[in-house]
């Protein structure tokens, strides 16, 4: 990547490593990043305090893995939420299953 790169990423965490993220920040080898996630979640952690040195940088941007977050997502979600529970209901099954659990025989 270019010095004047932004490093992006709206996608899962783990696809970036924090240390060489930072790293690559601390020494300027890329202008800065935007991050939606970390690579390890930290609401998904059981003794989680803000020491991650990413949060420290002035040219990072973190999300709490929310930045899809819209009026146009929130209605989304709430019609295909919807939609899939009148089919479960209906004998259909659903079209997005977690697991087996309720797909059509």
């Amino acid at each position: 990547m270019k010095p004047t790169a932004v490093l992006v990423n709206t996608a899962r965490g783990p696809i970036v490593e924090d240390a060489a993220l930072h790293e690559a920040l601390t020494e300027g080898w890329i202008a800065g990043a935007a991050l939606d996630d970390l690579e390890e979640e930290p609401a998904k952690q059981r003794d989680w305090r803000p020491g991650n040195p990413l949060f420290a940088l002035p040219n990072v941007i973190v999300t709490p893995h929310a930045a899809y977050h819209s009026e146009q997502a929130v209605e989304t979600v709430r019609r295909v939420a919807a939609e899939e529970a009148v089919r479960v209901l209906t004998g259909q099954g659903a079209r997005y299953p977690v697991n087996e659990v309720g797909k059509p025989g």
